[in-house]
C-alpha cells in the first residue's frame, strides 16, 4: 500500500505525522512486524494509558510524596513524552513510562484541589473521558472537519497560549479582569480549548496513518500524542472546577 502524502498543517503537526511515517510506514527497514496499524487499536491503547495514569494518580494522593519528588517525576515523565515524540520506535517504552510518572504528578496536583472540594476530582476524569470520546464522535461523524486551516490555526493558538501563560506567570493580566480570572480564563479556559483542538488533529494523524497502511508499532507513538492532549485537558478541568482554590 502506498504512503498517503499528509496533509500540510502546522509545522509541528507535519513533523509529528512525518515521523510517524517515516519510520513505521511500508518502506521503513526496521520494521520486522507487518501487523497493520488499526485506529481502533490506537484508542485502546490510550485507555490503558489513561488506566495506568488514574491508578499511579491515585496512589500519589494516597502516599502525598514531598514536592522534590514530585519534581523529578515531572522531570521523568518531560523526558519520556520527548524521547517517545522524536524516537517513535521508541513510544512503547516511553508512553507507560510517561502514564505512570505524569498520573504520580496529576495526582499529587489533583489532591491539592480535592482538598477543597471532593467531588472536583472525580467531575474532571468524567468530564476528560467525556470530552474524549464526544470529540472523537463530531469527528467521525464529520461535524468537525480537520482542515489544513484548521492545524495551521491550532498551531498558532498553541503558541499564542503559551505566550499568555508565560506572561500571566510573570504577572501580567487581561486587562478590566482580576488576577484571578485571568488564571481561570488562560490556565482554564482557553487551555481547555487549545487541547480539545489538539485531540481532533491527532484523530485526523491516527485515521490518515491508518490509510497510509503504516505499521502496527506506530499506535504507540499515537496514543502518546492523545495522552499528551488528554493531560492537557484533564488539568484544565481541574482550574475551571476548583477555582476557588
Amino acid at each position: 500500500m502506498a504512503i498517503t502524502t499528509p496533509q500540510k498543517g502546522s509545522a509541528g503537526s507535519a513533523q509529528n505525522y512525518s515521523r510517524l511515517v517515516s519510520t513505521f510506514g511500508p518502506s521503513s527497514t526496521t520494521v520486522t512486524d507487518r501487523a497493520p496499524f488499526v485506529a481502533k487499536d490506537v484508542f485502546d491503547k490510550v485507555l490503558v494509558l489513561s488506566a495506568i495514569a488514574v491508578a499511579a494518580g491515585t496512589a500519589s494522593a494516597i502516599a502525598n510524596p514531598a514536592p522534590g519528588l514530585m519534581w523529578v517525576a515531572l522531570f521523568v515523565a518531560l523526558g519520556a513524552g520527548l524521547v517517545g515524540m522524536f524516537r517513535p520506535a521508541r513510544a512503547n517504552v516511553c508512553a507507560p513510562i510517561y502514564a505512570v510518572a505524569m498520573g504520580g504528578v496529576l495526582g499529587w496536583v489533583s489532591r491539592f484541589y480535592a482538598s477543597g472540594n471532593r467531588t472536583v476530582v472525580p467531575l474532571a476524569i468524567l468530564g476528560t473521558t467525556g470530552i474524549f470520546f464526544g470529540a472523537l464522535v463530531l469527528y467521525r461523524t464529520g461535524l468537525v472537519r480537520v482542515t489544513n486551516r484548521f492545524m495551521q490555526v491550532t498551531f498558532v493558538a498553541s503558541i499564542g497560549l503559551l505566550a499568555m501563560m508565560v506572561a500571566v506567570i510573570l504577572g501580567l493580566r487581561i486587562p478590566y479582569t482580576s488576577q484571578g480570572l485571568t488564571y481561570l480564563l488562560v490556565f482554564g479556559v482557553l487551555y481547555l480549548f487549545i487541547a480539545v483542538m489538539n485531540l481532533f488533529v491527532d484523530f485526523n494523524f491516527v485515521y490518515m496513518a491508518q490509510k497510509a497502511g503504516v505499521s502496527k508499532e506506530g499506535e504507540w507513538f499515537s496514543a502518546l500524542a492523545i495522552m499528551f492532549a488528554l493531560v492537557m485537558v484533564y488539568l484544565a478541568l481541574l482550574r475551571i472546577l476548583g477555582s476557588r482554590r
